[in-house]
Parts: structure tokens; sequence; C-alpha cells
């Protein structure tokens, strides 16, 4: 291959900011992703032991000084401010966010329980306030370098109304700020894209002890998956990795489905 190709995924120089970064899960793979192609990454979550931890492995794989981390919870709209004056102190700017932080909240059990007040605010105080703030603060900063780029995280219940009522709104939300702020801050250079994933073996739908009920529940859940599997973290990532460099230059606006073949019915 002409190494001018290879080029396109080489990220060195660049600085990715990831949210939800300190589980087993997407943003937590996205991170290492990003960091093999060569960029800084600056990891956000709640659990300063798991950052910790996360940051370590990262910078024994890929050297010293390639993560660093900020503790904040994102639906705290001055921790938003905060992570993202963080980044830029330590890694001198900000090219790539990628705004993983989620939950899923209580599953219902009844009719009644669908309209909790606590949980709707709870789930969209994560879901869709944490990303609007992350990227009311992190988008001047990528817009500086020419090179900027947003990738939130939608879901299949944003398409199919899979989850429950304000999970579904929040991916539902993800969707529509994809296309809006993809068209609006093309004006400043920065792409906006989503990364929209199937059923994904994260530590949100497999529990660290929950084995069974993830071998009862969940795991049966791939006979509906063409491709015959759940999808890994990895498999996000991979698509994480296209979205913020020069591959996907002209790429704005978009929601990448990565299911499986889910939605092919």
């Amino acid at each position: 291959m002409n190494s001018d190709l290879k080029k396109i995924f080489d990220l060195d120089g660049r600085v990715a900011l990831i949210t939800g970064a300190s589980t087993h899960g997407i943003g937590h793979s996205s991170a290492e992703m990003l960091a093999a192609y060569g960029a800084k990454v600056f990891i956000i979550a709640r659990r300063i032991k798991q950052l910790e931890e996360a940051v370590k492995g990262i910078n024994e794989k890929y050297g010293e000084g390639t993560a660093a981390y900020f503790a904040a919870d994102v639906s705290d709209e001055s921790a938003c401010k905060a992570a993202v004056e963080a980044c830029v102190k330590t890694f001198s700017r900000l090219d790539i966010m990628v705004l993983c932080a989620g939950m899923a909240g209580p599953n219902p059990k009844s009719l009644e329980e669908e309209f909790d007040t606590d949980a709707y605010r709870k789930v969209l105080g994560v879901n869709l306030d944490g990303t609007f703030f992350m990227i009311k603060y992190g988008w001047k900063e990528c817009a500086k370098n020419g090179v900027g780029s947003i990738i939130m995280t939608d879901s299949l219940a944003g398409f199919k109304a899979s989850g429950h009522a304000p999970y579904t709104a929040s991916k539902g939300a993800v969707r529509a700020w994809t296309k809006y702020f993809g068209k609006k801050l093309a004006a400043v250079n920065v792409r906006v894209n989503s990364i929209v994933p199937g059923l994904t073996e994260t530590e949100m739908v497999h529990p660290k002890g929950m084995d069974d009920v993830f071998e009862k529940y969940v795991a049966p859940g791939a006979k509906n998956i063409p491709l015959g599997r759940l999808g890994q973290p990895e498999d996000m990532a991979a698509a994480v990795l296209y979205l913020a460099g020069d591959a996907a230059g002209w790429v704005t606006g978009h929601c990448l489905v990565i299911d499986g073949g889910e939605l092919c019915g």
C-alpha cells in the first residue's frame, strides 16, 4: 500500500478527549484505539480508581504521557467546562471528542414506571446534557487546528425504540444533533458524526459478576443479528478511529450504524 494512504489513519500530534472511558466499554476501547494510532488521549469518567487503571494501562502499552485523566460527572456543566480546560492544559490542544458517557437507567417493570421522573432526569442528565455540555465547551478548541472531529454515541434505540422512554429519547436527540451540529460546525471545519452501536457486550449490558443473567437474557439476542454474534467494544472503536481522522475527512452529519446487520430486519 502507498505510504500516503496509510497516513489517513495516522493521528500523530492530535489530542482526543473521551468520556465514559473508565470501564470495559466503547469509551475505553476507543481511547486505546486512538492511542495506538498516535493520538494523546484524555479520558473522563466519575470513578478515579478505574481512571487511574485505564491511564496506567494505556501508558504502559503506548508510552508514558500518552494518556491522562480527569474525574467528572458529565451531567454537571461546570465539570464539563473544567474537563475541557484540563485537557488543553495537559496536552496544549484538543482535536477529537469521543462522547461515550451514558447510562441506561433502571428497567421499568410496569407502564407506570416508564414515567419515573427521577430516572428520566438522571438518564437525560448523562446521555443528553453531558453530550451537549461537552460540545459547548469543546468545539472552539476542536476548530483551532483544522482537523476537528466530534463523535457522539447513538444507539439502535434511537431508530426503533428498543430502550425505555428516557434512553430512547436521549438517543433520538443524539441522532438529531448529529445532523444539526454536523451542519452548523462545518463552517469552522469541525466534523460531527455519531456511531450507532447494536447490541454490544460492554459493562453496561454485562456487569461483572452477572454472567448468569447475561447468558440467560442478553446473549440470546445474537439470534437476531445476521452476523451471528454480539458486538464488541473493539468493533465500535474501529468506527471511531475512522471518523476521528483524515479517512473520514469528507464525512459529517452521519450516523454510522455498526450492528452486525440487525437493522436489516
